[in-house]
């Protein structure tokens, strides 16, 4: 497929520099030095049918040029179900739909090669570029076209064309990620105050040896276990540990089991549900791996 984040680039000469007899100008003269090419960028940009409708509709509003998102793009990427083909001798004229509308497609073939047009037919998919036409009718007119090999392709069109549209409407967006935790700042030496001297001080007389009843001490809270984690901390170290994972199936929940030895399985499946349902991670390769967005 083509993708809307490349742009293609052609150099053209914008004059044509023909010199008459008289007019040729000397070889060491500057004018005679040859002039720099000119280079022209020119978009490509993936749409859907209904994003030609409203652009075409705001040009006839505003009589301006056939601008999308606030662009001119030079071609238009298009993915499209086949709904009908009418062959002539010098191409095709198909009706094409995308889910988001339908539109009138002619593919005009100079020099066609055997059996280059013959697999276009009804129900298939087709990968086209071109550009929209408003006369006589708006149509599309196509300068390419493939056949589409995987279903895959027809979500990844409207992915892009989803993420075209809105870059070229809201710009690029640094991704809202949390800052790092910074370290803690150790106290420099000469902030700290001076040792006291306490060869001064009178030793405290010994204490006399009364034999008083000790006094109940309260009953001791249970000391939880060094390095046992739950509720945030254990959402957030699980969630540390599945985005250091770097291999394309994700990190295992036999893997999180052996990560976190002093909560118990069920804490950590938990969790794991609890971040799927938030949209933080996500299942790669079965409901035992992980991965996060």
């Amino acid at each position: 497929m083509f993708s809307s984040s490349q742009m293609f680039t052609s150099n053209q000469i914008s004059e044509g520099l023909g010199f008459g007899t008289s007019q040729t100008p000397a070889a060491n003269s500057p004018e005679g030095a040859k002039r720099p090419r000119q280079e022209e960028k020119q978009t490509c940009l993936p749409v859907t049918i209904r994003a030609m409708e409203v652009a075409v509709a705001q040009r006839a509003e505003g009589g301006d040029d056939l601008k999308f998102f606030g662009t001119e793009p030079s071609m238009l990427i298009i993915v499209a179900a086949v709904e009908s083909v009418v062959r002539q001798s010098t191409g095709l004229e198909l009706s094409l739909n995308d889910a988001t509308g339908r539109i009138k497609a002619r593919y005009f073939v100079t020099d066609p090669q055997p059996g280059h047009l013959e697999s276009i037919v009804e129900g298939r998919y087709i990968s086209a570029f071109g550009s929209v036409r408003s006369a006589p009718a708006m149509h599309f007119a196509i300068n390419g076209l493939r056949l589409v090999e995987s279903a895959d392709e027809v979500s990844y069109h409207m992915i892009e064309a989803a993420y075209a549209a809105l870059r070229l409407q809201h710009g690029p967006k640094e991704p809202a990620t949390p800052a790092p935790k910074r370290a803690a700042v150790e106290a420099a030496p000469d902030l700290l105050s001076p040792q006291k001297d306490m060869s001064s001080v009178p030793a405290a007389p010994p204490a006399a040896a009364v034999a008083t009843a000790p006094e109940a001490s309260p009953q001791a809270a249970p000391v939880k276990p060094a390095g046992a984690l739950s509720g945030a901390e254990l959402r957030a170290g699980v969630l540390e540990a599945i985005r250091g994972e770097e291999s394309p199936e994700g990190m295992a929940l036999t893997a999180l089991f052996a990560k976190f030895p002093t909560s118990t399985q069920g804490q950590v499946r938990e969790v794991v549900d609890g971040l799927v349902s938030d949209g933080e991670i996500f299942g790669t390769i079965d409901d035992e791996h992980f991965s996060a967005v």
